[in-house]
């Protein structure tokens, strides 16, 4: 029976329960236990820690609750995966049962009933008969990961960066070897360690000596389409080939020093200076571009191209069958659930769809267009992000700004307010007035027509009644 110290108890207290993660009572019934279990075999694997209450309250498991749930499994599920069971003692005696789960490449677990459960961020779900099919169907994709690197060798892996990995798991592992065959990267192949897809993606010295196409290309190029010929216009093409951990760092300060800055009129009235994308997105395009991509396709590899007006990422491979550009947002299935469980525990993979929910709600937040999600010819995953280059240039005078934060404060909230949406919004229209603001249309004129009158901002109209109508805010403005 293993001691729990303070600072692991403490984290199984507080952390939230996710893809990777979870705690019930003793009192969960087995039959209860085994779904759950079948919900992490077939998803990305994970632990759940029996005799935590959902609040934190440490109630413990008694020894029959212990025997009933350590045959849950046997009892409940038609074929086992690969799980532990595993006691663990509080400081106070409180006795705590660990069910370690590893995912399963090779078989769908499913209850003696027929049932199978996918961990969807922090529910197990129960899946229809139509998802079951998807399932099995996408999950022929996903053994690629656990397939053996011939000619992979321990030498090849890189140690310092192994021994980062394990430093940053509680309880800290003494030996990163132990925990790289733990987590299934390294595999006891007739008494010879041998090396996964995933582990020499992750932690070989030069990934792409074995897999090729384990790359990343940036491509940068000077207007809003790539030329050739005389109209070659590519101005920077690096190409990224570490570790996957590594080359996302790498990947990161690149596209950071790649991002130029526009004017944003703040609630406050003041023009700050902001980056042309929000950061999240343009990073979490990175990060799913090579934790998503399928790797079994040798031909190709991940790709980022930067145009004037948009950013593009695109991964190899299609979209699991289980997930669609429609229900991207809501719906999560890993390809490569040992490869997102590392950049998991390396900070860089987010669970409960987090991260692409994020980017739609940050690129909203920035007055920027939805980001697109494309399938091309069924092999080819693209995320566009486009920055409204024609609406945020740096275009405005310091004399314009500086009157602008004069008679900023003898403004009502409501003509703030429409200055804020006018100067963000690109060709901002009366609807998107009525419907940012949420005034009526005579509300909102009687303001504009002030504002229109002190030179704060422009009506762009054929006539009253014109369709296309739109404002913007006036490039010079007059002084109070």
């Amino acid at each position: 029976m293993m001691q729990v110290t303070e600072l692991t108890l403490k984290s199984w207290k507080t952390s939230t329960e996710g893809q990777f993660f979870d705690r019930k009572s003793g009192r969960l019934a087995p039959k209860d236990l085994a779904s759950h279990i079948s919900a992490f075999a077939n998803a990305s694997g994970g632990i759940i820690i029996l005799g935590i209450e959902d609040d934190g309250r440490i109630t413990g498991v008694n020894q029959e609750q212990e025997n009933q749930l350590r045959q849950a499994g046997i009892t409940y599920l038609d074929l086992l995966p690969e799980f532990d069971v595993d006691s663990a003692e509080t400081k106070e005696g409180e006795r705590l049962l660990v069910v370690s789960v590893q995912p399963s490449h090779n078989m769908i677990v499913k209850t003696k009933t027929g049932d199978a459960y996918l961990r969807v961020g922090d529910q197990s779900r129960k899946l229809s008969a139509t998802q079951l099919m998807e399932l099995e169907y996408a999950r022929g994709t996903r053994s690629f990961e656990t397939t053996i690197v011939e000619d992979a060798t321990i030498q090849d892996l890189d140690y310092a960066l192994m021994e980062e990995y394990a430093q940053k798991l509680e309880p800290v592992v003494s030996e990163p070897m132990e925990l790289l065959r733990g987590r299934g990267l390294i595999r006891n192949t007739n008494g010879e360690d041998r090396i996964t897809v995933a582990g020499v993606l992750l932690f070989s010295k030069t990934p792409s000596r074995f897999l090729p196409s384990a790359r990343v290309r940036f491509l940068r190029y000077e207007g809003v389409n790539a030329g050739v010929g005389t109209s070659f216009n590519l101005v920077k093409d690096v190409t990224l080939e570490k570790p996957l951990p590594l080359l996302l760092r790498d990947g990161q300060s690149l596209l950071e020093s790649q991002m130029r800055e526009f004017q944003h009129l703040s609630r406050e009235g003041i023009f700050v200076k902001i980056p042309e994308y929000p950061p999240f997105t343009w990073l979490e395009g990175l990060v799913n571009a090579v934790t998503h991509r399928d790797y079994s396709i040798q031909g190709d590899y991940a790709r980022i191209s930067m145009y004037d007006d948009r950013i593009e990422f695109s991964s190899p491979g299609s979209l699991p069958n289980i997930v669609t550009v429609d229900n991207i947002q809501t719906t999560r299935f890993s390809r490569n659930p040992m490869i997102a469980r590392v950049l998991s525990d390396f900070g860089w993979v987010r669970e409960l769809n987090e991260g692409v929910k994020r980017i739609y709600r940050d690129m909203s937040s920035y007055f920027l267009e939805p980001p697109v999600y494309e399938v091309l010819n069924r092999n080819t995953v693209r995320l566009t992000l486009k920055n409204n280059i024609a609406a945020r240039s740096v275009r405005r005078l310091e004399s314009s700004i500086a009157s602008l934060s004069q008679q900023w404060d003898v403004m009502s909230s409501l003509e703030r307010e429409i200055i804020y949406y006018i100067s963000n919004v690109y060709k901002c229209t009366p609807k998107q007035l009525m419907e940012l603001t949420g005034k009526t249309r005579p509300t909102l004129n009687k303001h504009i027509k002030k504002l229109s009158e002190r030179g704060i901002i422009r009506e762009h109209s054929a006539s009253p009644s014109d369709p296309t109508k739109y404002y913007e805010l006036a490039a010079t403005l007059k002084t109070p």
